[in-house]
């Protein structure tokens, strides 16, 4: 392992991403990133025209700002911070945008709208892009394993704070600043970073914007330091820095110990069901389940999952008051899928419309009040910073009882989704949006673009039909 000095970690960081190229990192990872990147332009098309989102781009264009940068699928352009504020909002609206466990962060919602408004407005080339979007991912992803647990346990949310820092720097990458420069837009970005997780416990909408905080922050941050404005260059490992600030636990070894070497975006998971990434094999699990047996709520009457300890508590809610705390709740969510299996199959994959159903389906939430959340040592042990393993056990009425373990939920690094998968999935979700022939445009600039193709591209092509956005 290659160890570094836990000093100047800051400037470590801003020395690797200055100096950073694509030709540095193994193909398999420049794959990765541009799967990565038309999975996130699957998922703003599922939460473009949500509530939430319809919201925030109301408020956004109401402010108006110089036309720059698109928001996607819409053609019409705002300044670049707002744009990236707009585009995250979609990205993380309906929580079905890529995650990484360990971390508890979701980069492509923070990162990719922060790069993307910003090389449409340099009309950057897609290496360039790409090196900013790896960069943005790779230093965000890291910060948030050198904080986690201690970050969430303090109440942070790691999107909004290590996303801010990640997309800082990728659009510093953009605007080719100097290491030194890159640095102070780190540090600028530490005026920017917040978000609290007071939503678990109370609920709230502002979570669906923790993605467009995240990404807006990056962009200012680097803007301001352009200008002159930067931010203290020890800003991580200060007295009064991002680690004790955030943490009090950090392990800066995380961050900079093989940085350049291995690539933690290979952990990031692109999700199947809309809800949180630690849920995602406790829903494979019940929709196998709901199959296998076709299943009725009625006849279920004991439920319980095998958790490690990091979910108790957090994700664990049997009686979800609202949407977002559904898509939050591990017994809910099993509820949902136990029900809904044996019509859907089990590779179905669950939408927002799926949890606003059920919310309303009496059965569901009875069944979820049944559902027991229960430490299991084999979970725990198979816990680790790229998924969260299950084992759900159901008790009938009649007596009949059934178990399925999942090691490994669909999307996950260990059962990643291929190129082919993504681009169908893709297809699929913007179908009423795009032309037939504009979907595999978008897709092949996409596959393109450290082959030529400029991101600018992506963005004019990939505007809806007209009507679509006011279509619900």
């Amino acid at each position: 392992m290659q160890e570094r000095s836990n000093e100047d970690v800051t400037m470590q960081v801003a020395q690797w991403a200055a100096t950073f190229r694509l030709e540095d990192a193994p193909e398999v990872v420049v794959e990765r990133m541009k799967a990565l990147v038309l999975d996130f332009l699957r998922v703003v098309a599922v939460g473009a025209r949500l509530p939430w989102s319809r919201a925030a781009r109301k408020v956004a264009m109401a402010l108006g700002g110089n036309a720059q940068s698109s928001l996607v699928l819409c053609g019409t352009r705002l300044d670049p911070a707002r744009a990236a504020f707009v585009n995250g909002a979609y990205a993380h609206a309906c929580d079905l945008d890529d995650t990484h466990v360990g971390s508890m962060h979701h980069a492509g919602a923070s990162i990719l709208p922060a790069v993307l408004a910003m090389a449409e407005q340099e009309d950057t080339d897609g290496r360039l892009f790409l090196e900013a979007a790896i960069i943005g991912y790779e230093i965000s992803l890291r910060l948030g394993l050198a904080t986690q647990p201690a970050l969430f346990e303090r109440g942070f949310m790691a999107t909004p704070t290590c996303g801010a820092m990640g997309a800082a720097l990728a659009v510093s990458k953009i605007l080719n600043f100097s290491a030194v420069d890159m640095a102070g837009a780190l540090g600028a970005a530490g005026a920017y970073a917040g978000g609290l997780a007071q939503f678990y416990h109370s609920g709230g909408v502002s979570k669906r914007l923790n993605g467009a905080r995240g990404a807006e922050s990056g962009v200012m941050s680097a803007l301001l330091t352009q200008e002159g404005i930067w931010g203290p260059r020890d800003i991580l490992e200060g007295e009064a820095g991002f680690f004790k600030a955030f943490s009090g636990k950090a392990d800066p070894s995380k961050l900079i110990n093989n940085l350049g070497k291995t690539f933690r975006l290979m952990e990031v998971s692109t999700k199947v069901h809309a809800g949180a990434g630690r849920l995602q094999a406790t829903v494979d699990a019940g929709l196998s389940l709901g199959a296998q047996h076709a299943l009725v709520a009625g006849n279920i009457v004991d439920v319980e999952v095998g958790v490690p300890r990091v979910v108790q508590g957090r994700l664990t809610q049997v009686a979800p008051p609202d949407l977002q705390s559904a898509q939050l709740s591990i017994p809910f969510s099993l509820a949902m899928a136990l029900t809904i299996g044996h019509s859907r199959g089990a590779q179905a994959a669950l939408r927002r419309e799926d949890y606003e159903t059920a919310l309303a389906n009496p059965l569901v939430k009875q069944l979820s009040l049944r559902t027991r959340c229960v430490w299991d040592a084999e979970v725990e042990a198979g816990t680790n910073t790229e998924e969260v393993p299950t084992r759900v056990t159901i008790q009938l009425s009649d007596g009949r009882q059934w178990e399925q373990k999942i090691a490994h939920p669909r999307g996950s690094p260990h059962r990643s989704m291929s190129w082919q998968e993504i681009s169908l999935l893709f297809k699929d979700t913007v179908n009423d949006a795009l032309s037939a022939n504009t979907q595999q445009k978008v897709i092949d600039l996409v596959a393109s673009l450290d082959k030529g193709a400029h991101p600018r591209q992506i963005m004019r092509s990939f505007v809806a039909s007209s009507g679509w956005y006011d279509a619900q």
